[in-house]
């Protein structure tokens, strides 16, 4: 099912947007704003099952401390951390941003819609959730590693986007920025915004009622992904790993460039990117060591499109 037209009402509309990097606002005819409309939120909360790190409560300043709104509980006669107390998350975020990561995760309607765009588009595609009380801004100037497709699900956000960096040497995450923005636009409910790849921005709730926004962030392939997309090419060919004597490290050389020769003939440039889009779209997002999966604590460094 083809999901694009709800962004932009026309898919060679939505893609080329995509490819000229410019930041627009777009107000389809049938947004996608049934897929979490925020009278659904407590029900997610009060299932006492949403654990970080998909869920955060966060400031312009920075975390709202985990035990706050996440004590121990005891489970199998152990006490478990990191469950969300659905009160005490309701009690908080009228001061900070509620953040929840990953709604293709565990949310059924976005995790089908998230397929079907990545289907169309052939990217790694991901979903976060912020509710924002009225008048704050969840987060600083920052830049995201991925376009962002912010859609409006109720209450208005103010956007200011100041430009894409001047250099392939940025990194993700707080940005300085000293001139005025280069875009501004107040979303209502149904409108939907595009933010380009490493374009700085903020965003801040106005209006009377809290803000709530879903983004999807589309991500591409960088130098890294295309290394290593390249890496699983010219690794598939099993050789000796303990040569003995001193001809077979020679004869296992030859070996090792003759699979990369013929690995290499026929690749293009549009082959390689293909191939590690969708490496991306393969490999989820997996814990560190030591840590137990996708519920692991929420304080390691993450992705966080705003």
């Amino acid at each position: 099912m083809d999901v694009l037209h709800r962004f932009t009402d026309d898919t060679d509309t939505f893609h080329a947007t995509l490819g000229q990097g410019e930041p627009a606002v777009f107000r389809p005819a049938d947004p996608p704003t049934e897929l979490f409309p925020l009278d659904e939120l407590d029900h997610w909360l009060d299932t006492g099952l949403l654990r970080v790190p998909y869920l955060q409560l966060v400031t312009e300043e920075g975390e709202v401390e985990l035990p706050r709104y996440c004590p121990p509980r005891a489970v199998l006669n152990r006490i478990e951390h990191g469950y969300a107390d659905g009160a005490a998350v309701r009690e908080l975020r009228t001061g900070a941003t509620l953040l929840l990561r990953y709604v293709d995760q565990w949310h059924p309607g976005v995790r089908g819609f998230c397929a079907s765009m990545r289907e169309g588009l052939g990217r790694q595609v991901e979903a976060f959730y912020f509710v924002t009380p009225p008048g704050t801004q969840g987060r600083p100037v920052h830049r995201d590693d991925a376009d962002v497709l912010v859609v409006q699900i109720s209450g208005t956000k103010d956007w200011h986007l100041y430009g894409a960096p001047d250099t392939d040497r940025w990194a993700p995450g707080a940005a300085a920025v000293t001139d005025a923005p280069e875009f501004t636009a107040r979303l209502a409910p149904g409108e939907i915004l595009y933010v380009p790849r490493g374009h700085a921005h903020r965003a801040v709730a106005t209006g009377a009622d809290a803000s709530a926004h879903l983004s999807f962030t589309v991500r591409e392939a960088g130098g890294s992904h295309l290394h290593a997309a390249l890496a699983d090419l010219l690794s598939g060919r099993s050789v000796p790993l303990r040569p003995i004597g001193e001809a077979q490290p020679l004869d296992t050389a030859d070996q090792i460039l003759a699979a990369a020769r013929a690995a290499l003939s026929g690749l293009t440039a549009e082959t390689l990117v293909a191939r590690a889009r969708s490496r991306m779209r393969a490999v989820a997002p997996s814990p560190k060591p030591g840590q137990r999966g996708p519920l692991a604590d929420a304080t390691r460094a993450s992705r966080l499109p705003d």
